[in-house]
């Protein structure tokens, strides 16, 4: 199963940037990846990335995608720092929780363009709390015109406060060194379905 989920956040704009009649895309998987880092004790940070993730999109039948949808589930135990300690944490009850909340999830609500870039809106659920977001994305590529990409790159980076989704504790160690902005990097690669 190949999964990215904060992924999604992006993936909306496959649905906003073209037409309705163009091909539904997929991500593959080689040229894709959902990363994150966390500051520690104020001089390092701590990256990692998640390995199993999936998305499903939809464009809808309207022309101007306001039937849009798209879903990202990233699975929580599926997290790689390339430390079996912080993995083992970050799995664990003092941080996502992973056998609690198996899943990050996102669900668009609404994918627009902001001057010249792309928002989607939409809810992200981690930790079991769900909170509205909006992301900027951009795309490398195109989708609509009488032979669209093949390939398509899509590309956001956005910042969260841990704290926000729960997972603030007074007696967790590992969370008074660690920075409460999370900082998540989506790179994509999409491909027309059939191709």
């Amino acid at each position: 199963m190949t999964r990215p989920g904060l992924t999604t956040l992006v993936l909306s704009g496959l649905l906003a940037a073209g037409a309705v009649d163009a091909a539904q895309y997929e991500i593959a998987p080689e040229g894709s990846n959902v990363q994150f880092s966390v500051p520690v004790f104020g001089v390092s940070k701590v990256t990692g990335k998640f390995m199993r993730y999936d998305v499903e999109i939809d464009a809808g039948k309207k022309a101007d995608l306001s039937q849009a949808k798209v879903v990202a589930v990233i699975e929580t135990a599926s997290v790689d720092t390339g430390s079996d300690s912080w993995d083992g944490k970050l799995r664990s009850p003092a941080w996502f929780d992973a056998p609690r909340y198996p899943e990050v999830r996102f669900e668009s609500r609404r994918v627009h363009k902001s001057g010249k870039a792309w928002e989607a809106a939409g809810t992200l659920t981690i930790h079991g709390v769900a909170k509205e977001i909006t992301l900027p994305f951009a795309i490398e590529g195109r989708f609509s015109g009488a032979k669209p990409d093949d390939r398509i790159g899509i590309h956001a980076t956005f910042a969260f406060d841990r704290r926000e989704f729960g997972m603030a504790w007074a007696n967790n160690p590992e969370a008074k060194v660690a920075g409460n902005k999370v900082t998540v990097d989506i790179s994509l690669l999409a491909r027309r379905k059939g191709k």
